[in-house]
């Protein structure tokens, strides 16, 4: 049942970010994407394998749910709120925006708990909360790094 609930929910949010307008270009949207993947994987090893606070299912099929969860549902759902809070907006307002948008986030770990595919043990939700907050902020300065960097760099002749 949990493999079924986070396919459909990587598959509607690939399909929603896909179909979304973009305020960013492919470009940066990948490298978005693989620097927020990147940190998420390395952050789940972390703390799923190496330090044992959360540990997964050794069911098939639920291993593969929370695959999906850390591997794409994630960083597609970072890059789709990263994507839809405007930039000309004020410091407060996209406070708020990525404070709702980790929220969805961590709707979807709590679907995880309840379908026992990761088990607490010496963890928190507030923990994830934390995280995500720090994945969207991390999101934030890629960019801030990648339009300094490529598109304010010097031109190659």
């Amino acid at each position: 049942m949990a493999f079924s609930i986070i396919f459909y929910i990587a598959w509607i949010s690939i399909t929603a970010f896909y179909a979304k307008k973009k305020k960013f270009s492919k470009l940066e949207n990948s490298a978005l994407f693989f620097c927020i993947l990147i940190i998420n994987v390395n952050y789940s090893w972390i703390i799923y394998d190496e330090c044992k606070f959360i540990t997964y299912s050794t069911l098939p099929l639920n291993y593969t749910a929370y695959i999906i969860y850390r591997s794409i549902i994630i960083p597609i759902l970072i890059l789709m709120g990263i994507n839809s809070i405007p930039r000309n907006l004020t410091i407060t307002k996209k406070v708020i925006g990525i404070l709702i948008s980790s929220l969805v986030l961590l709707l979807i770990k709590i679907v995880l708990l309840k379908l026992d595919v990761v088990y607490f043990h010496k963890w928190s939700l507030i923990f994830d909360y934390i995280y995500f907050i720090f994945l969207y902020s991390f999101g934030y300065f890629v960019l801030y790094c990648y339009h300094s960097l490529i598109l304010k760099g010097e031109k190659i002749k």
